[in-house]
């Protein structure tokens, strides 16, 4: 069997085994009854705030490259962008819109490690101010005296390390300390690429104002997609308080966080088994937080199909493209 489908088989006896978990707490059917009688006006609500959100993610995702020095438009690198959400949703790898991108855009401009590099440095701002996000919520709680479970801790553990990354990314001194690293750790690829890396990401190192005004644009853009799931909460009648409100506001980072792990397809089966150990701590029924987090995905995959229909048009157009008339010589 080849590494691949290994690799996908193990995630999904992993999903499947962490769904199990999840129904040995409740059923379908209560969480499906949940799901009744909804305010569509709240759900559609949620739809538009994350369409503004992923409208700023692809303008973010731009700005990032252009200032790299790549050439095509910053209409064409949104197109690009919706159309990785799309395969994100749709193919079984967390990394799938990723790849299509850096493939795609890589080709076009004939600069893939520049590519590579800006969207790395994208998802890793992302993640950052995900979880700066999350601090500051945390912070609210312990103010108000609200409750949060003790992994609220890992938060810190993650901005450190993100911190960490970053600065090497961006700091000429702690970048050149990574390459003699995985050189004495008998890792020759990965200096190698970390080499590449560093001089792929000197264009940036030369603007930090810039670079912090990117972070607080992606708070921005991170504040809107966790009001989404605040949206769905009321949209479900939930109706979760001030005091709720700021816990899940705390705690759905934490599980944004854990779905980037590359253990599950798509995060099916660890995305409800995180939702079940973590959300009910705000005193939201299982049922409650189990649909609630249902839906909030289900939103952003209805909003991925406009990358869906981005992708069909592109096909179309590039199988009605008309053939050169000239002769051969």
């Amino acid at each position: 069997m080849k590494r691949g489908h290994l690799s996908f088989l193990l995630k999904l006896l992993v999903s499947l085994g962490l769904i199990w978990l999840v129904l040995s707490r409740t059923t379908w059917v209560e969480v499906t009854d949940a799901l009744t009688n909804p305010r569509w006006t709240w759900l559609v609500t949620a739809l538009v705030v994350y369409g503004i959100s992923a409208v700023g993610g692809a303008a973010q995702w731009s700005w990032i490259l252009r200032k790299a020095g790549l050439a095509t438009s910053a209409p064409e690198m949104r197109r690009l962008y919706f159309i990785g959400l799309f395969f994100n949703n749709f193919l079984p790898a967390n990394i799938g819109g990723d790849a299509y991108k850096i493939i795609d855009l890589g080709r076009r401009e004939g600069r893939p490690g520049t590519v590579f590099a800006g969207t790395l440095l994208d998802r890793l701002v992302g993640l950052a101010a995900l979880t700066v996000f999350a601090v500051v919520a945390s912070l609210g709680c312990a103010v108000l005296g609200i409750d949060l479970p003790r992994v609220i801790w890992v938060l810190a553990l993650v901005l450190a390390a993100l911190l960490m990354i970053l600065a090497m990314m961006v700091s000429r001194r702690l970048g050149a300390m990574v390459p003699p690293l995985f050189r004495r750790l008998r890792l020759t690829t990965l200096a190698e690429k970390s080499e590449t890396m560093a001089e792929e990401f000197v264009v940036y190192r030369a603007h930090p104002i810039w670079l912090l005004r990117i972070f607080l644009w992606s708070v921005g853009v991170q504040a809107l997609r966790m009001a989404v799931h605040l949206l769905v909460a009321w949209g479900l009648r939930l109706d979760p308080n001030m005091s709720q409100s700021l816990q899940l506001l705390a705690l759905i980072p934490v599980l944004a966080l854990s779905l980037t792990l590359p253990v599950t397809i798509n995060g099916i089966g660890l995305r409800e088994t995180v939702t079940g150990a973590l959300l009910v701590a705000t005193g939201i029924s299982l049922q409650g937080v189990l649909a609630m987090e249902l839906t909030a995905f289900l939103v952003m995959v209805v909003f991925s199909l406009v990358g869906g229909v981005a992708w069909w048009r592109q096909r179309g157009l590039v199988n009605a493209a008309p053939l050169d008339p000239r002769p051969e010589a």
